[in-house]
C-alpha cells in the first residue's frame, strides 16, 4: 500500500530595516528639477542666517518651519539640521523628541513606541520582530520562537510539516507520531529524499516491503505460484518452511 508523501516546508527568512537606511537608496530617484530645489532652499536659508547673524541669541533656521529659532533652550539638532523643539516632533503622536530616541525612515521622524508600532509582531511571543523576521504558513515569527510543537527545536532553516490540525512538527516528530513501524525491523516505514514508498500489510501487521520475506531463509514473497507468503503461528514463511512447520 502506498504511503502518502510527506509535504516539506520551508520558511523564509528576511531582515527588518530598523536605521532608515532606505533614505540614501532613495536620492538615486530625485529629479534633477528636486536637488536644484534643494539647492536654492539652502543658499536661500544661508542669506537668512547671514541676516539675522546679529540677532540676539540666533541659533539658526529651523529645518521644519523655516522660522527663526531664538535661545538654546529652543532649539536641537538631530539629522544634520536645525529645529524648533516644538518642531521636531514624532510624526505621529507629535510628542517632542529632543533627548528621546527616535527612528528616521522614508523621511519622517517618528518616537520608537510608534515605530515599533508599525512592525509585525511575532505570532507566538507576541513581541515586535526587530531585527530578522522568519515567515512560514502565512504567519510571521522571530526565527528562534519558531519552533516544533511537540520537541520544540527550533525550525530557522530546517524543513518542517503540518499535521491535519495545522500543527508545526519537525520531520521527525512528525514520523514519531503518524509513521507506521515494520513489525519485522522495528524501524519506522518512511519516504527518503520525498520519494514515494510502500507498506505491506499481512496478518494485521505492517511491514517495510524488504523486510516481507520468510522469517527463517530470507527469501523475497512475491506474487508468482508458490513464491507467496504462507504465516504459520504468526510467523511470515515461503512455502517450503510453511510445509516443514506444518509436518513437524
Amino acid at each position: 500500500m502506498p504511503i502518502p508523501t510527506l509535504k516539506l516546508f520551508n520558511a523564509t527568512v528576511e531582515d527588518v530595516n530598523l536605521d532608515g537606511s532606505l533614505l540614501s537608496a532613495q536620492l538615486t530617484k530625485d529629479t534633477v528639477e528636486q536637488k536644484n530645489q534643494e539647492i536654492d532652499d539652502l543658499t536661500e536659508m544661508m542669506m537668512r542666517c547671514l541676516e539675522n547673524a546679529d540677532v540676539e541669541d540666533f541659533i539658526g533656521l529651523c529645518a521644519k518651519c523655516k522660522e527663526n529659532i531664538i535661545g538654546h533652550e529652543n532649539g536641537c539638532k538631530a539629522l544634520g539640521a536645525l529645529y524648533h523643539v516644538n518642531c521636531f516632533v514624532c510624526q505621529k503622536c507629535r510628542d517632542p523628541l529632543v533627548k528621546k530616541p527616535f527612528y528616521h525612515t522614508d523621511g519622517l521622524t517618528y518616537c520608537e513606541k510608534d515605530y515599533l508600532d508599525t512592525l509585525e509582531k511575532c505570532d507566538v511571543c507576541e513581541e515586535h520582530i526587530k531585527e530578522r523576521i522568519l515567515r512560514a504558513v502565512d504567519k510571521q515569527y522571530h526565527p528562534e520562537c519558531f519552533k516544533c510543537t511537540d520537541c520544540t527545536n527550533c525550525l530557522d532553516g530546517v524543513p518542517f510539516t503540518l499535521d491535519a490540525t495545522n500543527n508545526v512538527l519537525c520531520v521527525q516528530c512528525y514520523n514519531k507520531k503518524f509513521a507506521y513501524t515494520c513489525a519485522s525491523c522495528s524501524k519506522l516505514i518512511v519516504s527518503e529524499d520525498g520519494a514515494e514508498t510502500y507498506r505491506i500489510i499481512a496478518m494485521d501487521k505492517d511491514f517495510h516491503v524488504a523486510c516481507y520475506k520468510c522469517e527463517v531463509c530470507d527469501s523475497k514473497f512475491t506474487n508468482d505460484e508458490g513464491q507467496g507468503c504462507y504465516p504459520h503461528e504468526d510467523r511470515l514463511l515461503c512455502h517450503t518452511h510453511y510445509k516443514e512447520a506444518v509436518a513437524q
